[in-house]
């Protein structure tokens, strides 16, 4: 007696599907995909945007601190006497003009300047760049000997100190008043103490402020 041993078929619904992805599962990929990328250059920006910002403000305080201390120095060595015309202190606002200057006789001499020793006579004035595209201004210096015989210096003669200003603006303190000009002659004395605003213009978003006072002394 013989017997079949049937082997148990398979139907072609009951065969393993193929290895592959559906439509919908390759949509979802491509989904998270993007908003991985979408976060990672979103950081990237940051932190390029984070580095220029600190590379401008480090410019900036640069320039600002360069500014300051020559001023400080010159403003701390102002040596003034009312009897003597040759001495100057005088700031404020030019005549017919919207923008400080100021002039001064001081002990702080540049060592590299032609003046050697002795005392300086130092000019500050802030005009309007040639050289820059926007409506920035640049702070101008000259400096002579003070017992020779000068005259004012112009613009083309004086040494470009600092660009990129949108204002600068000086006040002076005495008895705890301050004014916006100051006459040596005319008040017979010096100031106690001189405030300067520094305001650094930036190519996007509002200027960049600085201000410090500096106290003079007595002769």
């Amino acid at each position: 007696m013989s017997r079949s041993i049937s082997h148990p078929s398979f139907s072609d619904d009951c065969k393993p599907a193929e290895g592959g992805f559906t439509l919908i599962e390759v949509l979802v990929a491509v989904s998270i995909l993007a908003i991985i990328l979408t976060s990672v250059y979103g950081i990237f920006s940051s932190v390029s945007m984070t580095r220029n910002r600190l590379d401008d403000d480090s410019a900036d305080y640069h320039r600002a601190r360069v500014i300051f201390d020559r001023l400080g120095k010159e403003l701390r060595g102002a040596y003034f006497h009312a009897r003597d015309d040759r001495l100057v202190f005088s700031g404020g606002v030019a005549d017919n003009d919207s923008q400080n200057e100021l002039e001064l006789t001081t002990t702080a001499v540049s060592p590299l300047s032609r003046v050697g020793s002795g005392v300086a006579l130092v000019r500050y004035r802030l005009v309007a760049d040639p050289e820059a595209d926007n409506d920035s201004l640049v702070l101008l210096r000259s400096e002579q000997p003070a017992y020779q015989t000068v005259t004012a210096a112009d613009d083309a003669d004086m040494m470009r100190l600092a660009t990129g200003i949108e204002a600068l603006s000086i006040r002076f303190s005495v008895d705890d008043q301050w004014r916006t000009t100051w006459d040596g002659h005319a008040a017979g004395s010096l100031p106690e103490m001189v405030e300067v605003v520094l305001s650094l213009a930036r190519e996007e978003g509002p200027a960049v402020v600085f201000r410090s006072a500096f106290e003079i002394p007595r002769w």
